[in-house]
């Protein structure tokens, strides 16, 4: 076997709206849309997130919808179409791992919650309940090394700092989706940007 990775940059996102799972109908998509535009979720008290795409990530916001600015939480889910080897020299190609390049600027207050891969319609993978917002500093760098943005092409940077989880070795059938909740916790004028998330696959030689 030998290793093939599979990258899509962070503003190729799309977000799951609040509801969308069990919208199957004209009351029920009206309630998961709720009048807000594309790029903006209603996640009710007066808290909505929103995305912003630019040129290095798409940016995370989870702000105070109403007429103050107070901190605000909740939680939402997002998700990455990865370019899929699917049969390789006649054989199936095995997942291997899952990579996300992101940053937070306040790693208490936003980050992400749970990570999910999909092959089609199974779920081939998830780790819930990631306890960053509880946790220390210096547990959830995963920048790749680069904080912000740079312009300097020369910088190399660090692939130690990602977030990485092995995934037992599993065939793929179908293409592959990333699906990632993220959480804010009183959150206020804080964000999380997704650089890139990414799939190692297994092919036969």
């Amino acid at each position: 076997m030998v290793l093939y990775a599979s990258w899509v940059h962070g503003n190729s996102v799309l977000l799951e709206r609040v509801g969308a799972p069990s919208a199957r109908g004209k009351s029920t998509v009206n309630a998961a849309f709720r009048g807000d535009p594309g790029d903006i979720i209603d996640l009710g008290s007066a808290a909505s997130a929103a995305c912003l795409r630019l040129g290095w990530a798409a940016r995370f916001v989870i702000y105070d919808s109403g007429s103050e600015n107070n901190p605000k939480s909740g939680s939402f889910w997002c998700h990455y179409a990865i370019p899929t080897p699917v049969i390789e020299a006649g054989a199936r190609a095995e997942v291997d791992k899952v990579l996300i390049n992101y940053e937070t600027n306040n790693p208490r207050n936003i980050n992400l919650q749970a990570v999910h891969v999909w092959d089609g319609n199974k779920r081939i993978f998830a780790v819930d309940n990631l306890n960053f917002i509880n946790g220390t500093t210096g547990d959830d760098e995963f920048d790749g090394g680069i904080s912000g943005q740079t312009t300097n092409a020369n910088i190399t940077p660090n692939l130690s700092r990602l977030f990485v989880r092995n995934i037992q070795n599993r065939p793929v059938f179908f293409g592959l989706g990333v699906s990632i909740l993220i959480r804010a916790n009183r959150a206020k004028d804080d964000f999380l940007e997704i650089r890139g998330v990414g799939i190692d696959f297994q092919l036969p030689r």
